[in-house]
């Protein structure tokens, strides 16, 4: 009886067989890239257990999505680290739609911090910069936020990115460039106030 190698594998190659329902596969990729993805989500929720939540929900998408990869549109990591970041996104907005619904959170913010030296206003202050940050970086066209993400979530150097993309290292350089204009901007119309 043959038995299928899947360690050995490319990631579309398993990507295929993961959306043929083989769920060694999933196993593998998993393997692969459960640590970045939860490093990535770690990073974002600063929460462990919302992390973890967030990477197994990330894979439970990947299960049931995983026909829609189009090699044509990048390399399988780009687009499963861009899936990844969109539902992490979601999760980021989902927290901040739940805490103004229940108008919780200076409690929320006292359970996370309950020792700090840092006032709560300044707590709050934070975390409103870091949202305003991440839906910022959300409102990147997607090109420009996979390298970003690359870049200054997962430490990839520009030539790292450009190889990992399978794209010229001019284009990478402008996009982050392009990218980082735009954060700018935004951030700048946020510290002002509007």
């Amino acid at each position: 009886m043959w038995v299928l190698d899947y360690d050995g594998l490319r990631d579309e190659q398993l990507i295929t067989l993961i959306a043929h329902g083989e769920k060694d596969a999933l196993e593998v990729f998993y393997n692969r890239y459960a640590p970045s993805v939860f490093s990535l989500a770690r990073y974002m929720l600063k929460e462990s257990a919302l992390a973890e939540e967030a990477t197994q929900d990330i894979f439970l998408n990947l299960w049931l999505k995983a026909s829609s990869y189009n090699p044509q549109r990048g390399a399988p990591r780009a687009w499963f680290m861009s899936i990844a970041h969109h539902r992490i996104i979601d999760v980021i907005k989902a927290r901040i739609r739940s805490t103004k619904s229940t108008n919780q959170v200076s409690h929320e913010l006292l359970d996370i911090h309950p020792s700090s030296e840092i006032s709560t206003e300044d707590i709050a202050q934070q975390n409103l910069d870091r949202e305003y940050i991440l839906a910022a970086l959300s409102d990147l066209p997607e090109g420009q936020r996979e390298v970003i993400v690359l870049a200054y979530f997962e430490g990839y150097s520009q030539s790292e990115i450009a190889s990992k993309l399978d794209q010229p290292l001019g284009t990478v350089k402008t996009r982050i460039r392009l990218a980082m204009q735009k954060l700018r901007v935004a951030l700048g119309k946020y510290s002002e106030g509007e």
